[in-house]
């Protein structure tokens, strides 16, 4: 257990000591929802977070190439709305105005699924791309809650 805490706390120092080096700082809009997401990015490490007045929620992650899929980040993220939930959420990279997202969970560690998925703005406002009032955690964790 020490371990994994100790590998936690290297982590989150080395992401958040990369950020604050060299990062850059991009903003995209989930199309159709509330989400706006702020992250933080320095080469292949990436720390975000949600619009607080959509949904709580945070992560890191990383950039890299997947199988079928091409160059993504693909982060971790924790809402504060679903405490029992891991979210994975995948956004296609370099970041593109209609470059696609998806979002998958699993509340067992066991069974994994894909709940939703669409298309991003960059520099997302609520003046930008087609907004939602509701957010990805209260609209696709609680549908994949009922599955």
């Amino acid at each position: 257990m020490r371990s994994s805490c100790a590998l936690a706390a290297a982590l989150f120092l080395a992401v958040s000591g990369a950020a604050s080096a060299k990062s850059k700082t991009e903003t995209i809009s989930l199309n159709g929802h509330c989400d706006v997401l702020t992250l933080h990015i320095d080469k292949s490490a990436v720390a975000g977070t949600d619009d607080p007045d959509c949904a709580q929620g945070f992560g890191a992650g990383f950039i890299g190439k997947i199988k079928g899929f091409g160059n993504a980040i693909v982060a971790g993220v924790q809402f504060s709305e679903e405490p029992g939930e891991q979210v994975v959420l995948r956004v296609q990279y370099p970041l593109v105005t209609g470059g696609a997202w998806d979002l998958s969970a699993t509340s067992d560690g066991v069974s994994f699924s894909e709940l939703e998925s669409g298309t991003y703005t960059v520099e997302g406002t609520a003046a930008k791309g087609s907004r939602g009032a509701a957010s990805i955690a209260r609209d696709a964790l609680k549908q994949g809650a009922g599955q």
